[in-house]
Formats: C-alpha cells, sequence, structure tokens
C-alpha cells in the first residue's frame, strides 16, 4: 500500500469514527441513557464498532495503473521499447505533503508512546519508594471485607491523591494524610479503590491509552474514551455508595480529596478523583434514577439500530481502499484480465471515444451465461463505469469457448480499460502516423525509426508543457523545442507521403517502384473525422478491406468523401507490399 492510500484510508477511518461517534453522542442524550452501567457499556461498545469498521466493511479495490512504456506499431508490427527522452524534464520536488503528514503522524505516536513509558517509570518509582501502611487502618480493614479484594496499602509523598495500579500484586498508594483523615472518610476511599482492584480497572485504563496512543490525531476517539473512564468512575461511585449507605459520605470524600493540591504527577494509573469530572459525578451520585428497565431496553436497542444504519452510511459515503495487483494489459487499451481462459474466439472492444474524453478508466466485471456450444448465450454487467459497460457488453455476446473446456454454464469476466494506452494509440491514429520497425543488428535488438522518435519527442514536449512546476524560462525553451520537433516531423510527413497517380485500374508507386497489379486496401484510417462519418463515406464509396484501389475505387471514394462533407480530403499511403492504406482527412 503505498504512503497516498494508506494516509487517504486513514482519513476515511477517521471520518467513519467521527460521524458514528457523533451519532452515538446525539442519540445518548436524545434518548437521556444516564445510568451508569448502561451507559459505560454503551460507550464501551460505541468504542469496539469504531475500532472493527477497517474489519467489518467491504474494502474497494484500486487497481494501480501504469503509463505505457511501450510503443505499439500500428497493424501486426512488433512492440517497440521507448528510448528515455533527452529533455531535461522539472523534476519533483523532494519533500511532499504525504511524508510530512506521515512524519506527524509518526511523531505524534512517539509522543505518546513516550508519556505511556514515562508515566510506568513513576509509577514504578512510586511504588518503589512508597512504605507500607502499618499498623492498617480499621476503616481500611472494614473497607477490605466489604468489598471482597485486597491489596497492598501504601503512603508516597509523591502523591496528592489515592491512586491504584498492578495486576498480579496490586497497590494503592496513600498520600502522607491518611493517618488524619476521619475514618468515615478512609473508608469510602478504601471502597472506591478496591472496588477498582476487585474490577480489573488498570489494566483497561491501560488499554484505553493505548487506544488513544495509536489514534492520538482523532478527537471523537480522545472524547469517547473520557466518556468511557467517566462512566466506569460512575459505575464505581455507585457501588462505593450501596457499599458505605451514605451518600453524603462518601460525597464528603470526594470533596476531601479535592481540597489536598495535587502535584501534577504523569502516571496512566485510575485516580481517586479527577476534578475535571467532580461535578458530573457530584450530580450523578446526588441525583434518584427515574430510568426504568424497560425504558432503558427500548432506548438501547432503538440507538443500537440507528447507529447500525449510520454506520453502514459512513462506510458507503467513506470507503476504504485496497490495493490489488496492478493489471498486466501490457500497453493494450482494453485487456482481458478475468475469463479469458478456454476462450476459442474473443474480440476486444473499442475504447469508446466517449470515454477517452471524459477520462473514464477501470474495470468492467460482468455475468456470462454459457450454452452447451460454448458460445455466449446472455451477459450483463455487474460493475464498472457506465461510459464503458455498453462496449464491454456487446463485445462479450460474440465470445466463444471451448465446449469440452468450459465446467460451468456461467462464468465472469473482467475487461480492464486502459485511459493512458487508448488516448496513445488514439493520438498516433489522429496524426495519421503509420509507425514501421527498423531492425538492425541481432534478431532481438530494435530500434525506433526517426519518425517514432520524433513522435516520441513532441508528446513528451507536449506533457511538459502541461506541468504547472514549469517556470517561464524552462516554457520558453520547451515551445521553442517543439516547434523546431513539429517541423521535422513535417518533413518526414512530406518525405514519406506516396506520389501515386493513376493508369486505367492499376495504382502506380512511384517511378522507381512499379506495382505489378492493382493494389488492395488494407487499411482504413482518420484524422479529426469521427468514426461516423468514416463509416458514412466507405459505405458510400462501396469499399471495404481487401477491395482492389481502381482509378474507379479511388474516384468514388473521393466523390463520397466530398458528399458527405465538403471538408473532406483523401490521401493514400503505399505500405511497399502491395497494399494501399487510406485516410481521411478533415480540413476544416
Amino acid at each position: 500500500m503505498t504512503a497516498a492510500l494508506w494516509l487517504r484510508n486513514l482519513g476515511a477511518f477517521a471520518l467513519q469514527a467521527g460521524l458514528l461517534v457523533l451519532g452515538g453522542a446525539l442519540l445518548q442524550r436524545l434518548f437521556r441513557i444516564r445510568e451508569p452501567r448502561a451507559s459505560l457499556a454503551y460507550w464501551r461498545t460505541l468504542l469496539v464498532v469504531c475500532l472493527l469498521l477497517p474489519f467489518c466493511q467491504p474494502w474497494r479495490v484500486v487497481t494501480p495503473t501504469t503509463e505505457p512504456t511501450v510503443m505499439t506499431a500500428l497493424g501486426d508490427e512488433p512492440t517497440v521499447t521507448a528510448a528515455k527522452s533527452p529533455i531535461p524534464l522539472p523534476q519533483p520536488a523532494s519533500v511532499t505533503v504525504e511524508s510530512i503528514v506521515l512524519v506527524a503522524l509518526v511523531g505524534g505516536l512517539v509522543a505518546r508512546g513516550g508519556w505511556l513509558v514515562i508515566g510506568a517509570w513513576v509509577l514504578g518509582r512510586i511504588r518503589r519508594e512508597a512504605t507500607p501502611l502499618a499498623p492498617l487502618p480499621e476503616a481500611i480493614a472494614r473497607a477490605q471485607q466489604c468489598v471482597g479484594a485486597t491489596a497492598d496499602m501504601y503512603v508516597s509523598t509523591r502523591i496528592a491523591g489515592p491512586i491504584t495500579f498492578g495486576l498480579r500484586q496490586p497497590v494503592v498508594v496513600f498520600p502522607p494524610g491518611v493517618a488524619s483523615m476521619e475514618g468515615s472518610v478512609l473508608h469510602a476511599i478504601a471502597c472506591h479503590e478496591l472496588l477498582h482492584v476487585r474490577r480489573r480497572d488498570w489494566v483497561v485504563q491501560i488499554m484505553e491509552e493505548g487506544i488513544r496512543t495509536i489514534l492520538w490525531f482523532h478527537p471523537a476517539v480522545w472524547w469517547l474514551i473520557g466518556r468511557i473512564q467517566l462512566s466506569r468512575e460512575q459505575v464505581v461511585d455507585q457501588a462505593a455508595v450501596r457499599l458505605i449507605e451514605s451518600r453524603e459520605r462518601y460525597v464528603e470524600a470526594l470533596l476531601a480529596v479535592a481540597i489536598a493540591k495535587s502535584p501534577g504527577i504523569l502516571t496512566p494509573a485510575p485516580a481517586f478523583l479527577r476534578r475535571s469530572l467532580l461535578k458530573k459525578r457530584v450530580a450523578q451520585i446526588l441525583q434518584e434514577s427515574t430510568m426504568t428497565t424497560r425504558r432503558l431496553i427500548l432506548a438501547m436497542g432503538a440507538s443500537a439500530g440507528v447507529l447500525a444504519l449510520a454506520a453502514v452510511f459512513t462506510v458507503r459515503s467513506f470507503p476504504l481502499e485496497a490495493q490489488g495487483q496492478p493489471q498486466a494489459t501490457s500497453g493494450k487499451p482494453v485487456a482481458i484480465v478475468k475469463g479469458g481462459d478456454h476462450l476459442l474466439h474473443g474480440e476486444l472492444p473499442e475504447y469508446p471515444k466517449r470515454a477517452i474524453e471524459q477520462r473514464v478508466e477501470g474495470d468492467v466485471t460482468l455475468d456470462i451465461a454459457v450454452d452447451d456450444r460454448g458460445e455466449v448465450s446472455d451477459a450483463r454487467v455487474l460493475n464498472g463505469p457506465d461510459e464503458l459497460r455498453k462496449a464491454a457488453l456487446e463485445s462479450v455476446l460474440s465470445w466463444h469457448y471451448s465446449p469440452s473446456s468450459i465446467r460451468s454454464a456461467s462464468t465472469q469476466a473482467t475487461l480492464h480499460f486502459n485511459l493512458a494506452a487508448a488516448q496513445s494509440a488514439a493520438n498516433a491514429e489522429y496524426r495519421g502516423i503509420a509507425y514501421t520497425v527498423e531492425r538492425k543488428g541481432e534478431p532481438e535488438k530494435w530500434e525506433l525509426s526517426p519518425a517514432q522518435k520524433t513522435e516520441r519527442m513532441i508528446m513528451e514536449l507536449e506533457e511538459a508543457l502541461k506541468d504547472p512546476k514549469v517556470t517561464g524560462s524552462q516554457r520558453n525553451e520547451y515551445q521553442a523545442k517543439l516547434a523546431a520537433v513539429r517541423r521535422d516531423m513535417e518533413k518526414i510527413r512530406a518525405d514519406r507521403e506516396p506520389r501515386l497517380t493513376v493508369s486505367g485500374d492499376v495504382v502506380l508507386r512511384e517511378e522507381s517502384e512499379r506495382s505489378t497489379g492493382p493494389l488492395r486496401l488494407v487499411a482504413i484510417k482518420s484524422e479529426r473525422v469521427s468514426q461516423d462519418a468514416l463509416g458514412e463515406v466507405m459505405k458510400r464509396a462501396g469499399l471495404k478491406i481487401g477491395d482492389p484501389v481502381t482509378e474507379d475505387a479511388l474516384k468514388s471514394l473521393r466523390a463520397a468523401a466530398t458528399a458527405v462533407d465538403e471538408h473532406f480530403r483523401v490521401r493514400m499511403h503505399d505500405d511497399g507490399k502491395g497494399g494501399i492504406s487510406v485516410v481521411l482527412i478533415s480540413e476544416d
């Protein structure tokens, strides 16, 4: 996966998760889900759904297409590898937006990871420097009996409020003023901390901090984890109030700890009190819960259904993309990617001119029905760009498979339309250049003809002039070179233009090379003429591939061209092998 694709997927996931969290927050407010245990389950489920989004949705496969690195001779000529251009094209900038964003993401990840490491080191230092709480106060001993959990009790001067951490050997660390606390306050604090031990909340909080570290850039994830931690503290508050059987004494314990000034230690451990949550926790403790079980079930069910619809909407609106394998199209405008096995006869469609103009490319997948004779009896398009579907469907309907090899009456085929190759072929046909190959030296070595080299330079100069990064001086230099190369091309065309005359039923070549009989029509091309107009001219002239090019045929062709459009002109090219190529040109 490329850096650009990776960043696009990260952005799409961020949008998906952000919209889902926003919808969850609105639904929680709408249905007034305020019961602590229900809220904790609600927010945790929402977080899990956000994290599972990349794994529970179909990824759109993006097939990388490369610019054609070969030039193909028209007709049945071999493929010629293009030589490197001598034109000094502008070099891309070394620093890209993708690299800057990636550096920022990695930097934030490292910083958050360092925060966790420092926090773990601080907790270890507190544990090493703390002194055991002995003798154990009677209020803490009663709390252990009430909660049914035990932990090592310590006192540390580095903290201002109680904290709890550790899995195999849980530790509760109290500030130095623990000895002077009232018994009821100390009992409430101990119950709260031992409830965290029993619930193993320290491990859960470390996992939440890990998620924050990975998604440090996502404000919605930070907000959601904050809601989870608040709900967890409210659940513990609710359980502690039931144990001590007094809301007032528990609130008094919260306020007593809030009076102490915290030294601001950096620890990823659950603290007895976070001042930012004090108001909400006290409000939750003092208010009476009025949400019935039936109403809670209906609210949770309705929220789940709406969130499922929201997840489907966000996934479809911002899909993730997977990079597929490059298609082996060999620079062809259209190639069979799938469904070409055991194909006896299968014509490829022409790249639709409308699709080329609108710069549409991609894959068209079709479902094919094959009869007992191996012929395609029916086909329908499953997916693909609309501009390419008709051409692909018409082509597939003429396919013929091997009856003995086809295993199923139904199969699928995929045609890949390569825009770059189609544009290259269209440009070559537009200019009316029939490329040939000059073979020199060893049979394996092929070189470009002068016409091909000149045409390649024209194409590269035109592409260079389209680059917005080209400076003014470079642009002037490229324009001057382009004008010179175009003059060279005109000269090559003039030198290659056959000088044909007509004598009776025989079309003569140049004086030094006379034909022994009527030449045959081997190719029909056009320059600045639509395919429909070209077809109309050839239909009126009554000419088709393989017909002899006689004087009458030539006159009929010219008359048909003039009848269709007075600006049309007919040009003929001799291939030197007994064949004539007709080119219909528009002078408008």
